[in-house]
């Protein structure tokens, strides 16, 4: 793994305030590590709570900077991507709370370009909070 040198917004098509990860922790050529911490002006805050079915996101965008990344290394640009389907997805936990700090792990398992498979996981103080594969299309 090594880590990553480019800002979150220089890899992701979306702009702010829809970019929800904070940062790639490290990447190799299958996997990406990301984090977000849950914060008091964290999207889709609500009574101090966001609701985990928001993890699906995180672990989407997580995606998407893999294929930035991979695009910025190659000298492309960033392309448009599309989640497909989220299968296999386990919510372990309600909602995460202000101060949560999670660890997103997103690892590349079939690529047939367009289409690829990523499993995805996030953990919370090293316990498996949200886990899903995730089908991703990319034209």
């Amino acid at each position: 793994m090594q880590t990553c040198t480019y800002e979150i917004s220089d890899l992701l098509y979306h702009t702010s305030p829809m970019i929800l990860i904070d940062n790639i922790e490290s990447y190799d050529a299958e996997t990406v590590l990301s984090s977000v911490e849950i914060t008091p002006d964290s999207p889709f805050l609500r009574d101090d709570v966001v609701p985990s079915y928001v993890s699906v996101e995180y672990m989407a965008q997580s995606v998407a900077a893999y294929s930035g990344i991979k695009a910025k290394n190659s000298g492309g640009s960033i392309k448009i991507g599309y989640l497909a389907s989220a299968r296999k997805v386990a919510l372990n936990v309600p909602y995460f709370s202000v101060g949560d700090k999670l660890e997103i792990t997103v690892k590349m398992i079939w690529n047939e370009s367009p289409m690829a498979v990523f499993d995805c996981r996030i953990d919370r103080q090293n316990t498996i909070v949200a886990s899903s594969h995730l089908n991703v299309y990319q034209p």
